[in-house]
């Protein structure tokens, strides 16, 4: 779409006193664009040359030799100018046609203008109408964002937004998506959205690409206008028009941008309303999964109005968010974000499902189906795409009875603080899975199990390293074959004497563990201990 308010050579030689000016050179560049006039006055105009500017001079201060006339021009064209007008008077030579022949070539218009027109009043005639032009714009801006902002203001929201800008727009397509790229509004016909996934405006996903903000070609014929949705510091997301680049002028791009301005209103406000909705739901989560402040069927109860399905297979799922290295006045937005991105991955993979955030953990109660742990694996790896972070999970045992929440909570969180103890940030544990590590978690004092390890394992554990990891892995492997020396050593892959001699070895370490059944248990009670990540870091 061409704006209107766009002025361009063919509009300043349409004026009436150019009419009898005559183009030279240079036909198909009448469209470039005119912002302001210059007037050259010195052969060394360069350092004084703006984009878009039209330059006027006589044939005065023109170089004089046909190369350093072809330089100018080529240096005219790199730096934007529209055209050059020159008055050449009764004693200035006309170009050579090299020079023409250049400036055709660059498309930058040569424009020979009559002696009897003064540039004094070619700058005024030009300067007016450029500023009645941009004063049209700042007016039409504002009709555009008077119309944005009466649909806010009368309860519209994002897609009312969206369908007025693509009004405006004579039917572009248009995208309203939050920072993940998950789409909140659109307006576009079949076609429109075929042609958005073929050029790759959406994934396979069907959410936005990022885009950086402004205009893009996307396939030599289609254009996308890019425009943040921003409160403050804060990005919300984007808003997309895509449509023909023909039809994709400044007055689009004004549109597009008040659009998001006013989009950023409206989205402002539901982040308010879903703020205070969300508090409310987390704390009847809190107390249903904490079983505190209500009945557990009265807390069930007011959770259906937010959609809830608890009468089926449940587990329940806590999960902690990366640390976060953004500065302390940054920390409540990144947690806000993580809550969000919890929130919107659990209903994707389960609508029924209950998710909030609390201080430190994001928790959720879900449809526990035939395999929660795939289930909950798929909610990780989307949060993973959405945050670029990895999340440490627990998982509950799978449960019928509502009444079992509170301790099925506990289970998941048991499952967190042990799966992050013994296998580091960033992983999925199921309380099933932890076997002894039910008992290890109820020892809070980390150092003490290191010493329990130390106590027990000795002068093992002083070797040197590879020493030491060899003769721990043999005796991992006798305690799993039950102390059988011949299927340790097939295992091993080790000859049997080979293995009776570590035996002798390590008996020597930490004791003599082949006829004692306690210190067995000790040793592998102690191994499992050895495990855990954060008695591996004392």
């Amino acid at each position: 779409m061409r704006a209107s308010e766009e002025l361009t050579v063919n509009d300043v030689l349409a004026m009436e006193l150019l009419a009898n000016s005559t183009v030279l050179a240079g036909k198909d560049g009448l469209d470039r664009r005119v912002e302001r006039l210059n007037v050259m006055t010195v052969p060394d105009i360069l350092p004084w040359t703006k984009e878009h500017e039209f330059m006027l001079s006589t044939g005065y201060p023109l170089p004089e030799t046909e190369d350093e006339l072809r330089e100018l021009v080529t240096r005219f064209d790199e730096r934007g100018v529209a055209a050059l007008g020159i008055k050449f008077g009764p004693y200035a030579a006309p170009l050579p046609q090299c020079v023409l022949d250049t400036a055709d070539a660059l498309n930058l218009p040569l424009v020979e203008i009559p002696d009897d027109v003064a540039f004094d009043d070619i700058l005024s005639r030009v300067f007016s109408d450029i500023v009645n032009r941009q004063a049209a714009t700042i007016a039409r801006a504002q009709q555009i964002h008077d119309a944005f902002l009466h649909i806010v203001l009368t309860g519209g929201q994002l897609p009312e937004i969206a369908a007025k800008l693509a009004e405006l727009l004579h039917g572009a397509a248009v995208l309203v998506a939050d920072g993940s790229g998950r789409l909140l509004a659109t307006v576009h016909g079949d076609e429109q959205y075929e042609r958005m996934v073929a050029t790759g405006v959406l994934d396979e996903r069907h959410r936005l690409r990022p885009l950086r903000p402004g205009t893009h070609e996307l396939d030599g014929k289609l254009a996308a206008i890019v425009s943040p949705i921003c409160a403050g510091a804060l990005r919300h997301g984007n808003l997309v028009a895509v449509e023909n680049a023909e039809r994709m002028g400044s007055e689009a791009s004004v549109a597009v941008d008040q659009a998001a301005l006013v989009a950023a209103l409206d989205v402002t406000r539901q982040l308010a309303v879903a703020a205070v909705e969300r508090q409310f739901e987390s704390n009847v989560l809190h107390d249903l999964v904490t079983g505190t402040g209500a009945d557990v069927d009265d807390v069930v109860a007011r959770g259906t109005a937010f959609g809830w399905n608890l009468d089926r297979r449940l587990v329940v799922v806590v999960s902690r968010p990366p640390e976060s290295a953004n500065a302390p006045g940054q920390q409540h937005l990144v947690q806000q974000r993580y809550i969000d991105a919890w929130r919107s991955e659990i209903r994707a993979g389960d609508r029924h499902a209950a998710a909030a955030g609390f201080a430190t953990d994001l928790v959720a109660v879900l449809g526990a189906g035939e395999n929660p742990a795939e289930l909950v694996r798929g909610v990780t790896a989307r949060l993973k795409t959405a945050t670029h972070r990895d999340f440490s999970i627990g998982i509950s045992r799978p449960f019928d009875d509502r009444h079992r929440i509170p301790g099925a909570y506990q289970e998941a969180c048991t499952a967190l603080t042990m799966g992050r103890r013994v296998n580091g940030p960033g992983k999925i544990t199921a309380f099933d899975d932890l076997g002894l590590f039910r008992l290890l978690s109820l020892v809070d004092d980390v150092a003490e199990l290191r010493r329990f390890v130390d106590d027990t394992l000795g002068e093992l554990l002083r070797l040197d390293a590879k020493q030491r990891d060899d003769l721990l892995h043999t005796l991992r492997v006798l305690l799993d074959k039950h102390l059988n020396v011949a299927e340790a050593a097939r295992t091993l892959h080790f000859h049997y004497n080979t293995v009776r001699y570590r035996v002798t070895t390590l008996e020597r370490l930490v004791g003599p563990f082949t006829s004692d059944g306690s210190l067995c248990l000790r040793l592998s009670v102690a191994l499992q201990v050895l495990e855990m990540h954060e008695v591996a870091q004392v």
